[in-house]
């Protein structure tokens, strides 16, 4: 019998890009949540604090949610 459990995680993924429309020049996990709904808040978070600062997030980084299907044990 399979012992491994699906486990469902949400990532936060942040995507710098290059110059041009097409290149990335890193990609990587910012934060992972066991829900989309708390990616999705996260997120806005992040650019509402980002906007209050007067400091806005970078054109050049994009940032989304994605959902990971693993198995643990």
């Amino acid at each position: 019998m399979d012992s491994c459990k699906v486990i469902m995680l949400w990532l936060l993924i942040v995507v710098y890009l290059g110059g041009d429309p097409i290149s990335v020049t890193n990609a990587e996990i910012g934060q992972t949540f066991h829900s989309e709904q708390e990616c999705i808040q996260r997120m806005q978070t992040i650019f509402k604090e980002a906007e209050e600062e007067n400091n806005p997030v970078p054109k050049s980084i994009n940032l989304g949610c994605v959902p990971f299907k693993g198995k643990g044990v």
